[in-house]
């Protein structure tokens, strides 16, 4: 197999690997206190990228018909709960009605997701 063949059959999995790296590094490379605030959204956005990139791998891999679109807005909502969840968290400003309410409409946005019809 030509080794361009080879990269793009796995190009998606191995840019999955390397968000994964670049947030392993981030988080063990960096001392929060010491960085900018600016800064210190980065790893959230790290791992938003991360949980969104597999899973939107495994939906294409395990239902290869799901569309583009349909694809996305599920890997968006899975990705986003944990996300969003540490972010409260890291501020101290999670509640369990927070994780209610985030659950509730990642399950509706699912929900929809899964009704819905996109043209793509």
């Amino acid at each position: 197999m030509a080794l361009s063949a080879y990269l793009s059959k796995f190009s998606r999995p191995i840019k999955v690997i390397a968000v994964w790296l670049a947030l392993v590094a981030w988080l063990v490379s960096t001392d929060p206190r010491k960085l900018p605030i600016v800064l210190l959204i980065v790893p959230f956005g790290l791992l938003f990228t991360a949980i969104f990139l597999t899973f939107s791998l495994i939906i294409s891999r395990f239902l290869p018909h799901t569309s583009q679109a349909k694809r996305r807005l599920e890997a968006g909502c899975i990705a986003g709960l944990p996300t969003f969840l540490i972010l409260l968290s890291s501020v101290n400003q999670l509640t369990w009605r927070d994780v209610a309410l985030v659950a509730f409409l990642s399950i509706f946005l699912l929900f929809y997701a899964s009704r819905a019809r996109f043209s793509s």
